[in-house]
């Protein structure tokens, strides 16, 4: 004994025409050979028991004798072979739910209210890389960028034909589509491709445009301004609405996305909306402390105070020197990491001076704060 057909749809038996067609769909869609996840003999199964039930509900007079004999008072009408996609008298039915499946799953134009497809459609979003400095992410900049795209053909208004005539396509009626039926062990099959003959647009010309050969799009290389924000990451996309390519038989034209590269900098790599760079100092003034000249990004001098007994590898911090937040005044840190240069070559003095302090500072006769002080005075020594 086969389901309940309101239980195989998932409506009330109360259930309108309008209820009814929209549960069919949607079960229609997810139960597809063609497209359902289900193993193929399962999707089959399911597709054929909620197109019979389909059948019957969307009937008035074989609801009304469903619903008074149940199953018995539908068998009768299709005869002792049960249900078969020969006995699916709806044709209207068929080509809705069937074109709007097909439609939804394959990209195409909805149906219009005059039995047609409307094919127009949105065309194509571009994108485009940028390269920005580093110093031009902390300013900010406004970028002009040429960029290849397709336009309506203006001579014949993008519809392809010749000074813009166009008439209703003969092979497809103007629905931008034609259907085929295929004989299955469940019945006939219908599916629905695209007009060979208009390319889905649902028009025809008895002469293409000599500018666009047909298509009713051409090709353009336009100058765009975009303005980078403060702050831009790498890999932010901005987004300029209808710069894409030219849209199909009336549709708006695609997007244009601009994904931001940082490029690299010499002098300053980027941790988010810090910086870091590095100095070499002296060990005199890791030791007993002293300041140093930092160039920051923007170019300008910034003093670097060292506090005494800072270790080589330190990192130091300069407040507000960093990048800032996008679209914001609030900007990150610079951070100095500190080493020493140890040279090569020494003059004798200089030798004799770093014997003494190495002597010194290693000496255990020497207590430990005598030792600090007279490390600080060798040292003060080498500087003055």
């Amino acid at each position: 004994m086969p389901r309940d057909y309101y239980e195989v749809l998932g409506v009330d038996k109360s259930a309108d025409a309008d209820a009814i067609k929209k549960a069919y769909r949607s079960l229609a869609k997810k139960y597809h050979p063609d497209v359902s996840t289900e193993p193929k003999e399962v999707a089959e199964a399911k597709f054929k028991e909620i197109s019979e039930a389909y059948e019957v509900l969307s009937d008035p007079e074989k609801r009304s004798l469903y619903d008074q004999y149940g199953f018995e008072g539908v068998n009768q009408q299709f005869g002792q072979g049960g249900f078969t996609w020969d006995n699916f008298t709806h044709a209207d039915d068929i080509s809705d739910i069937f074109g709007d499946l097909f439609g939804d799953l394959f990209g195409g134009g909805r149906r219009s209210r005059g039995g047609g497809r409307s094919s127009a459609s949105q065309g194509e979003s571009l994108r485009y890389d940028l390269e920005i400095t580093l110093k031009e992410v902390l300013e900010g900049k406004k970028a002009n960028i040429d960029v290849p795209h397709t336009v309506l053909c203006e001579p014949c208004r993008g519809t392809g034909g010749k000074d813009g005539n166009v008439s209703v396509c003969g092979k497809c009626g103007g629905s931008g589509q034609v259907q085929s039926v295929s004989r299955t062990p469940f019945g006939n099959m219908m599916s629905v491709r695209e007009c060979p003959e208009c390319r889905g647009t649902g028009k025809s010309s008895a002469e293409k445009c000599p500018h666009c050969r047909g298509t009713g799009r051409v090709s353009k290389e336009s100058h765009i301004s975009i303005n980078i924000p403060k702050g831009a990451e790498d890999g932010m996309r901005l987004r300029v609405s209808g710069e894409g390519n030219a849209g199909y038989n009336g549709g708006s034209p695609g997007d244009l996305y601009v994904v931001i590269h940082v490029k690299q900098d010499r002098n300053f790599e980027r941790d988010g909306n810090n910086l870091w760079t590095g100095i070499v100092t002296t060990y005199p003034k890791l030791v007993l402390g002293g300041e140093e000249t930092v160039e920051t990004l923007e170019g300008e001098k910034a003093v670097l105070t060292i506090p005494p007994g800072t270790q080589v590898g330190s990192v130091l911090r300069i407040s507000g020197k960093g990048l800032p937040r996008v679209n914001s005044s609030i900007r990150g840190d610079l951070l100095v990491r500190v080493t020493i240069e140890v040279p090569k070559k020494v003059s004798d003095e200089e030798r004799e001076l770093l014997r003494k302090i190495d002597e010194t500072a290693g000496s255990k006769k020497t207590a430990g704060k005598k030792r600090k002080s007279t490390l600080r005075e060798k040292l003060d020594d080498i500087i003055n």
